[in-house]
């Protein structure tokens, strides 16, 4: 995945900042902040819920603080949602909980690195120039192993059908 096709593949990119959150609870409250691409979402954006027992939740739970700010890209349709929220030098999954209205957090994905590897702030500011069809240089990092895809598929279609 490269960060041009994510811009062009994502219904929506919006700019979350941290309003409120626990970490013991793994529960995010965020407003929706900036909208980089596409409007009028029929998902609320403000819940995130990230169980300690995430895979890869840690560096999730270790980044929350009052302020922060992530860069979500989803893709929507009746009334579903996935997507990935990219934080500081870190990414993870989501899925969208219809019932109870936010987000789920499907596991950490360390090899989004290959995408994206930087600031909330410079993601920003790369989005915006991309979607402007500008040249950007996107800082990468080659993830730090190799991920059996056949696992994250298992694993990823538990989380959806739980969710769901």
């Amino acid at each position: 995945m490269t960060l041009w096709k994510m811009c062009k593949t994502s219904h929506h990119i919006r700019v979350l900042k941290i309003d409120q959150a626990s970490k013991e609870k793994g529960v995010i409250l965020f407003e929706a902040g900036e909208a980089l691409k596409g409007e009028n979402s029929k998902l609320a954006l403000t819940k995130h819920v990230v169980r300690p027992d995430t895979e890869g939740a840690k560096p999730v739970l270790d980044w929350i603080s009052d302020g922060k700010r992530a860069v979500m890209f989803y893709v929507e349709g009746g009334g579903r949602g996935l997507g990935y929220v990219f934080i500081d030098q870190y990414c993870y999954s989501v899925d969208y909980n219809t019932a109870g209205k936010y987000w789920l957090a499907i596991r950490g994905e360390p090899s989004m690195s290959s995408c994206y590897y930087g600031s909330v702030e410079l993601l920003q500011s790369l989005i915006k120039d991309t979607l402007a069809s500008k040249d950007v240089k996107v800082p990468t990092k080659a993830p730090e192993k190799k991920e059996d895809a056949e696992k994250r598929k298992d694993t990823v279609n538990q989380v959806l059908k739980k969710n769901r």
